[in-house]
């Protein structure tokens, strides 16, 4: 019954999705062709810190549009870009996230055999999918970070637990929302692979202050203090959606003042993270790692839609697990355009409902995440 349920629902955000798709695409194929850089804005404020680290200038205070809210160690790994005008570098890190998305999908694909039917199916929903056209639009850093724990969750189950650690810990320093990550080794009692994680982590971090200076690490850490919490619709996590519920801000009319529940907000998230470590102390089939993923982005202050392209790899083991109905529904949410928002601008208390509806898609991923009993061991032949 709850297959026949998931493939209804599925089929209907398809079947949504279907009117808007051809407007969607083709705004956003006209983004990706756009000679501007204030619509690839996330890549200009990379380019722009990693212009700075060139020259010696501070990595935080270029002139860009938007704040830039990562660590120095990203831009120390992109910086050869800095040598290329900005839109040739931009298109140069399109070509290269293209590459790896279908480097880790034809990756986990492979390692999971999947079937070719369910493989041909879960790539192109992923390659067509909301997300990952927005990220290459951007040029957002989330190819970089799924590669990575794809990388990880590999090699752990090959059990090569030091290098899945120190890959691990190299992505958390990349981002560092991603932190409890380390409960994964940590509540299993693998201990080497927690040990390298950590090593990875701090190493990676140690060395980006040293070669930007760690005055930049403490001007980024000033930075991440003064941001205010970024209530925008496209901000999916738990923090972001009760203050737009629930707090003044200038894109709804929040239900309510009640600026308290934004605490109770970051006090489920890290619930949910506990929770979620807790269930996959034991978990064989390898999904609970992606869960963690999941609630990880639950509780962070920001956790924009496009994020959802580093739970893929995670619906990919739902399809080795053969819960195909469940995949297919996540599919399906990973596939529906954002244009949802727009047709919700007319300063009602129904506006601020509607604009957080990308908060339930990222709570229905981590739920269908969650590691059950029952769950087939993918790749158990080859631990």
């Amino acid at each position: 019954m709850w297959s026949y349920l998931l493939y209804t629902l599925g089929g209907a955000v398809l079947a949504l999705t279907v009117g808007i798709y051809g407007e969607f695409l083709g705004s956003m194929l006209e983004r990706l062709s756009s000679d501007s850089m204030d619509v690839h804005s996330d890549f200009d404020t990379f380019w722009r810190s990693a212009d700075a680290y060139r020259y010696g200038r501070d990595l935080y205070d270029t002139g860009a549009r938007l704040d830039n809210l990562n660590p120095p160690l990203w831009t120390v790994i992109i910086s050869p870009l800095a040598f290329l005008d900005t839109l040739v570098a931009y298109r140069v890190f399109v070509q290269v996230t293209v590459a790896i998305v279908v480097g880790y999908l034809v990756w986990m694909v492979r390692y999971l055999e999947i079937p070719g039917g369910w493989a041909s199916l879960s790539t192109a929903a992923a390659l067509l999918s909301a997300p990952i056209l927005g990220t290459l639009a951007l040029g957002q850093i989330y190819a970089f970070l799924a590669l990575g724990l794809v990388a990880a969750w590999i090699l752990e189950r090959r059990r090569m637990s030091v290098a899945s650690g120190l890959v691990l810990g190299f992505t958390i320093a990349i981002k560092p929302s991603l932190l409890p990550l380390v409960l994964w080794p940590l509540v299993r009692g693998r201990w080497r692979h927690f040990l390298a994680t950590l090593a990875g982590g701090a190493g990676a971090t140690l060395f980006a202050a040293v070669v930007a200076g760690f005055g930049t690490t403490l001007a980024w850490l000033r930075l991440l203090t003064d941001s205010p919490l970024n209530t925008y619709w496209d901000n999916a996590s738990l923090p972001a959606a009760t203050a737009r519920l629930f707090t003044e801000n200038q894109f709804a009319t929040n239900l309510a003042e009640l600026p308290w529940t934004v605490n109770v907000a970051y006090g489920l998230g890290l619930a949910a993270i506990a929770l979620t470590a807790w269930l996959a102390r034991r978990d064989e089939s390898g999904v609970g790692f992606w869960a963690l993923v999941a609630a990880s982005l639950l509780a962070a202050p920001i956790a924009w839609h496009n994020y959802l392209m580093l739970l893929v790899p995670g619906v990919l083991v739902l399809i080795s697990c053969r819960r195909y109905a469940l995949a297919f529904f996540l599919l399906a949410l990973q596939v529906l355009p954002p244009q949802w928002p727009l047709l919700w601008q007319d300063g009602t208390r129904l506006d601020a409902i509607m604009l957080t509806m990308y908060c339930p898609i990222l709570l229905v991923h981590w739920l269908a995440l969650l590691p059950l009993r029952g769950r087939k061991n993918p790749g158990a032949a080859e631990d």
